[in-house]
């Protein structure tokens, strides 16, 4: 997808002040920023404003071409609860949020607290998260 040198430049800024471009690092003012941001957004390059700026995406990054290191996801313990939650999530359906609660008799924010806090950020899986026709979250890891 081309993107042009005002569209390049946003997200090279947006790179260089730590993932957020604030409107004040360029030149551009009024209808033309606003015209380059939403391009940016509709492209999924760029988030929707926050109080540091507008954050920059992986793809925004991918784009710049920068490569991302995807951490490494580490193992959980042999036959504790998160290497069974994670077999669960492995599974070519996954697991719906109902599940995971019946299986470990636990509560739905212990379930999102779980998935969010100590698969994502503690131990680097990448889950995906979908809604089925019943409304429940869907949680998958793909292999």
């Amino acid at each position: 997808m081309p993107i042009s040198q005002a569209q390049t430049r946003i997200l090279e800024l947006a790179y260089a002040n730590n993932g957020y471009f604030d409107p004040s690092m360029t030149p551009l003012r009024g209808g033309a920023l606003k015209k380059v941001i939403t391009a940016l957004q509709n492209k999924s390059l760029l988030t929707t404003q926050t109080k540091r700026g507008y954050p920059i995406t992986n793809k925004g990054i991918e784009t710049l071409g920068i490569q991302i290191q995807k951490p490494t996801p580490r193992n959980a313990r042999e036959g504790s609860k998160t290497a069974k939650l994670i077999k669960m999530l492995q599974r070519k359906n996954g697991a719906t949020n109902i599940q995971i609660q019946d299986a470990f008799n636990w509560q739905p924010h212990s379930v999102r607290s779980m998935i969010s806090g100590t698969l994502k950020k503690k131990m680097g899986y990448e889950v995906i998260t979908d809604i089925n026709n019943s409304g429940n979250f869907i949680y998958r890891i793909d292999i």
